[in-house]
């Protein structure tokens, strides 16, 4: 309904509305002023809510919770929109003639002749209004208009959008695993929960996407019903709660996750042989027997390191190495990986592939002589 009000104002109706309201050429003036202070509230809230526009509905999560927060969240940012339309309204609005009925149910929009009231056409124009006021302030509404119409069309749109993604399960399911793995790197709820190690946990929606029928369906009904504080804990709940099922430590699930089990499981068998790969390999040792910083870069890489000074896998892998043999610390590896992009892009890609291949050729043999004791 609002977005029928927003329309540009003809310029009969304009002139009609100046004759009733019987204004001087001070009171345009001061009504232009506050037009133009108007058109700037909200020429700031359509910039706030264009920026709204480019994210809202591209994460999972909400600090505006609940169904109906969009559409609060949006009208609180249109009250000044909103409030200096009806100025204008109220502003342009004849006055109420002693023994007039107002017709029942009619809004102050309705009733005013600037918008959907009654009027009657201008014979003379322009010429009536040499005063450039008077064609500012024709400028000016219609431009506020046109302004006010671009932030409810934005409102719409963005409503609109988070209902088409609630009724489109595949969509809301891309959302939420995009910010799932965003959100597993909330480390501070890892280390919240890890200090519960081996300790069930319940969480009632955790239990709910593990035992629904349509795990998508539910995951679009979900959507924007968690604040992001929420959503941290949901994941880091399902993600050891999954874990553990799959038999993963609490540290391998946050690192790897339970769809990665199977590299979990190689990670695991070279780290508990990493003597023996020392005995064959002349680049696994250091300085002061320690596995040395180039050694740990590739061996990160192979393990799914991205790159950062994220000490969670290197931390992992020295845990693993308790007991058998030193780890380098971050620094070092970083030294590692600052000579390797000294290297042409092809040479320090071979050396990593030659690496994983010569890697991956000893985990075999170690897990083949691990079936073979089995059988």
């Amino acid at each position: 309904m609002l977005d029928e009000k927003f329309t540009q104002v003809a310029e009969d109706r304009f002139f009609y509305s100046l004759q009733q309201t019987k204004w001087t050429i001070e009171d345009v003036r001061n009504f232009n002023n506050r037009l133009l202070i108007s058109f700037d509230y909200t020429n700031n809230e359509y910039g706030r809510i264009k920026e709204l526009r480019k994210t809202y509905n591209k994460e999972y999560p909400t600090n505006h919770k609940k169904y109906f927060s969009t559409v609060i969240e949006l009208m609180s940012k249109m009250r000044s929109t909103l409030s200096g339309y009806k100025k204008i309204a109220d502003g342009f609005r004849p006055k109420k003639k002693r023994g007039t009925k107002i017709k029942e149910g009619a809004s102050a929009f309705d009733r005013t002749p600037l918008c959907n009231g009654e009027y009657s056409q201008d014979v003379f124009g322009w010429d009536t209004y040499p005063d450039q006021a008077v064609k500012d302030l024709h400028k000016n509404l219609n431009d506020y208009l046109e302004l006010a119409g671009k932030c409810l069309q934005l409102c719409l749109e963005i409503i609109d959008e988070e209902k088409a993604i609630r009724s489109d399960p595949e969509w809301a399911y891309a959302l939420y695993q995009d910010s799932f793995r965003r959100s597993v790197n909330n480390s501070k709820c890892f280390i919240d929960l890890m200090k519960q190690q081996g300790r069930e946990f319940n969480h009632d929606i955790v239990k709910a996407v593990e035992e629904a029928e349509n795990v998508k369906q539910l995951i679009a009904e979900l959507f924007h019903t968690f604040n992001y504080s929420d959503f941290n804990y949901f994941c880091a709940c399902k993600t050891i709660h999954d874990g553990r099922k799959a038999g993963l430590s609490d540290d391998e699930s946050k690192l790897f996750g339970k769809d990665n089990k199977e590299k979990v499981m190689r990670i695991r068998a070279l780290l508990d042989h990493i003597q023996e790969l020392a005995n064959l390999r002349t680049d696994v040792i250091g300085w002061h027997g320690m596995l040395s910083g180039q050694f740990v870069m590739h061996l990160l890489y192979w393990c799914g390191w991205d790159g950062t000074k994220n000490v969670g896998m290197l931390s992992y892998i020295t845990n693993r190495c308790k007991d058998k043999i030193d780890v380098v610390q971050m620094g070092a590896v970083m030294r590692a990986k600052r000579m390797a992009f000294k290297l042409d892009n092809k040479v320090r890609y071979e050396q990593q592939a030659a690496f994983e291949v010569e890697i991956d050729q000893f985990v075999d043999s170690i897990m083949m002589q691990t079936a073979e004791k089995h059988d």
